[in-house]
């Protein structure tokens, strides 16, 4: 069984980004069979273990972003997780395509771990890693695809301008920026990330689900394909701060309304705020 309610007292101190791989963890030995695991799925593996007492509020945070290794850093920087074409996770392993700006450390210290816990380090470094497969340049198509479309690359103005053209427009509510979103807004927020993959359906019964990008925003999906707008986080405060919304004309200003009035009067993230 994962959990161990009589030992909670000695972790208390467990670091939040080591609680979820040991979350991650446990749920690879507990179902071999499984390549990769839900963001749900490694919340309620915390929740049931309990390795610390309470669920802490930055649990979504290190799960979505801080502990993957490939996705691009906000402020943590480890190498925990990776985070698969379908929005699952699993373990990293080395050899694994990393975020340059990542440096992190890929799994807890040993000292940083309750020793019932330690036999989940050992698996995880003598069977887990021992899967991985190290690259080889000359087997792999993909790499071997570097600096095709180099001087086009170039001529688009490089890295830098692309980002900023694809972020224009992002987040244009700047008189927000900087400033702590009411309380209220911040409870709807916690809400969304927790829902965040499970179905919806607009006002004309249309299904879709939607994936929170750290803290900054999110994106829709319909038929499993990603709508090609990101809905910032300003417009999503400036939504909740509109609620109740009667129509989706209420909305219609902001980006992907239909999607953001739909989620917005489902029960599971308005609760019982109106």
């Amino acid at each position: 069984m994962l959990n161990m309610d009589n030992q909670v007292i000695e972790s208390h101190g467990l670091l939040l980004a080591d609680e979820c791989w040991l979350g991650l963890a446990l749920l690879h030995r507990a179902y071999p069979q499984r390549t990769s695991f839900t963001a749900r799925e490694i919340v309620d593996c915390l929740k049931r273990e309990k390795a610390h007492p309470e669920l802490r509020a930055g649990v979504q945070a290190h799960i979505y972003q801080h502990n993957v290794a490939n996705v691009e850093p906000s402020s943590a920087r480890y190498r925990m997780f990776y985070r698969l074409a379908d929005g699952t996770y699993r373990l990293f392993r080395p050899g694994d395509t990393t975020d340059t700006a990542r440096k992190g450390k890929t799994m807890p210290e040993r000292s940083d771990l309750p020793m019932r816990y330690h036999e989940i380090l050992d698996w995880y470094q003598k069977e887990y890693c021992g899967r991985a497969k190290p690259q080889n340049f000359d087997d792999d198509p993909v790499l071997q695809m570097r600096g095709i479309g180099k001087e086009l690359w170039e001529r688009l103005g490089g890295g830098d301008a692309f980002v900023a053209r694809e972020r224009a427009g992002w987040d244009h509510d700047s008189d927000s920026v900087g400033a702590s979103p009411p309380e209220p807004t911040l409870q709807v927020w916690s809400r969304i990330v927790a829902h965040q993959d499970e179905q919806f359906r607009t006002v004309t019964d249309l299904p879709f689900t939607y994936r929170v990008e750290g803290e900054n925003g999110m994106w829709f999906y319909r038929d499993g394909k990603r709508i090609n707008q990101r809905l910032a986080r300003g417009e999503i405060d400036k939504a909740v701060e509109r609620c109740p919304l009667q129509k989706t004309t209420d909305i219609s200003d902001l980006r992907d309304y239909a999607y953001l009035f739909a989620l917005l009067n489902d029960k599971r993230i308005r609760g019982t705020d109106w």
